[in-house]
Formats: C-alpha cells, structure tokens, sequence
C-alpha cells in the first residue's frame, strides 16, 4: 500500500490534517511536504522521508500497513514514469 492510498482510503484526511495530525509534522505548511511524499502535485518536488520519518511512518503511523519498501519502490516506479 502506498503512503497516498494509507492517507485516502483509511486515514481519509486532507495532506494538511494527515500532515499534521498523523505525521506530526512541525512545519509552516504540512499539506506540501505530505503531498511530496504522498508523490502527488509536481513530479520534480517529489521526496522521500528520511530514515527516521520512513521508520516512524511504517511502524507507528500506518502500523505496517505501509512499508519502507513500498514507499521507495514507489517513489522509483513513479520518478520512472515521469523522466
């Protein structure tokens, strides 16, 4: 499962609540930094998490619904598709 469909089908929140309810995020404006990692919006501001966030989502966040693995095989199908 990836981090976009956790944030539509079971969290069912907007990037910015998912942002900054979910992820915790400290940051002027969740809902960007959600949707770069959610890898929708601009192809070219797309990101992955670091180490520590990647770990955090997969195991306290999705509760292993949602896997390091997935996140980067995901960014790299994508960023693929995109070049």
């Amino acid at each position: 499962m990836t981090l976009e469909e956790y944030r539509t089908k079971i969290a069912k929140k907007s990037y910015y609540r998912f942002g900054q309810e979910d992820l915790k995020m400290d940051t002027l404006n969740p809902a960007c930094m959600t949707q770069r990692w959610c890898l929708t919006g601009n192809s070219d501001y797309w990101t992955l998490p670091s180490s520590k966030m990647m770990v955090r989502i997969q195991d306290e966040v999705t509760k292993g619904k949602v896997t390091i693995e997935d996140m980067v095989r995901e960014h790299a199908r994508k960023k693929g598709e995109n070049e």
